[in-house]
């Protein structure tokens, strides 16, 4: 997704990182889920987790930005975009634009939302998203939101001049365009899941990743 900030665009599909880089505690949570379980991936970015969750459940939706889902790009080794990929190697997964409608009639057993809250530089549109998945989500449904809420390079981009400190994260200028990452601890990712209706099942950290499990009020 793309967002209007500070009279620049922001191209968060830039933020995307590698399947290599997956984060062994999220992928062990998608193991957990019912093997029957049609599952929604909302902001797949590489496939990081949608490969995982393509393994486990009968039915994957991964959804993305148009600029993300058609740019040619690395995925798993492979030169190639996102559709193409899941053509060819992920049978069970369809892959849909954010703006579409098509993820939106489905009801979800399971729904991953991470490290997308952060790159979204306002908090309306944060929980614009997250009422949206509410919506999508089974009556039994579960829904995972991760952030990562701390690292090394965050704690470096005081002493970046590139880097502005505005409202809750970075605002960083680079050679590739313009970015943003919001520092959403814990609580504050349980308080944005609140705030779109959502009850809360689950609240802590794992390593550098908030997370929160939540499901229908």
């Amino acid at each position: 997704m793309r967002y209007k900030f500070k009279s620049v665009e922001l191209r968060t599909e830039n933020a995307a990182k590698p399947y290599r880089q997956r984060g062994k505690w999220v992928v062990d949570q998608i193991q957990q889920i019912p093997v029957d379980a049609v599952a929604l991936d909302y902001g797949c970015g590489k496939f990081r987790y949608t490969i995982p969750l393509s393994r486990r459940a009968r039915r994957v939706f991964a959804v993305d930005s148009s600029f993300q889902i058609e740019r040619e790009q690395r995925i798993a080794n492979k030169r190639t975009n996102l559709r193409e990929y899941a053509r060819k190697y992920l049978r069970n997964v369809s892959v849909l634009e954010s703006e579409a409608d098509g993820w939106r009639r489905p009801r979800f057993d399971f729904i991953l939302c991470a490290n997308v809250l952060s790159v979204i530089p306002h908090k309306s549109v944060r929980i614009q998203v997250l009422e949206k998945l509410a919506a999508v989500l089974n009556e039994n449904g579960q829904l995972l939101v991760t952030t990562q809420f701390r690292n090394t390079y965050f704690s470096q981009c005081s002493a970046k001049p590139n880097a502005t400190w505005v409202r809750d994260g970075w605002f960083i200028r680079g050679v590739r365009g313009a970015s943003f990452y919001a520092i959403i601890p814990p609580k504050k990712l349980a308080q944005l899941c609140r705030t779109a209706g959502l009850a809360v099942s689950r609240v802590g950290s794992k390593g550098e990743t908030a997370f929160v499990f939540a499901v229908r009020a």
